[in-house]
């Protein structure tokens, strides 16, 4: 098999997908953003001093994936939208490659996003407060 066909192969790209993603998971669960400084600065913090809307977010979902709800929901409640959301796009992905089927589609449409934007904007503010 040649080295152009093994990427192409649908079932080798969605290992790559699963196998990456449950790589970073469990560097997120076993190694806590809180105390260790290998993940990046969020850049807006660093300039400004204020939190932008995903700041929190790994902190956050490393207590999610300890099952740690209350200080997840106090870091940053926004992972409770985006984590369900990036999980089922990976498996969405996932399921379409291997099976080549299609999962119900998350509505995406010019009223979810501009009222997704609205309460990303009046998090961000809020929470600078």
């Amino acid at each position: 098999m040649r080295l152009k066909d093994f990427i192409e192969n649908k079932k080798v790209r969605a290992a790559a997908v699963i196998i990456t993603a449950a790589f970073f998971i469990l560097v997120l669960f076993f190694v806590n953003p809180a105390v260790h400084r290998y993940y990046p600065a969020c850049w807006f913090n660093v300039l400004t001093g204020k939190l932008c809307p995903g700041c929190g977010g790994m902190r956050a979902t490393h207590q999610l994936l300890h099952g740690h709800f209350s200080d997840a929901f106090i870091l940053n409640p926004l992972v409770f939208i985006a984590v369900p959301v990036i999980f089922y796009a990976i498996v969405y992905y996932s399921v379409f490659l291997i099976m080549n089927k299609t999962l119900p589609e998350i509505p995406v449409n010019k009223v979810i996003i501009v009222l997704s934007s609205i309460i990303m904007l009046f998090f961000w503010i809020f929470r600078n407060l």
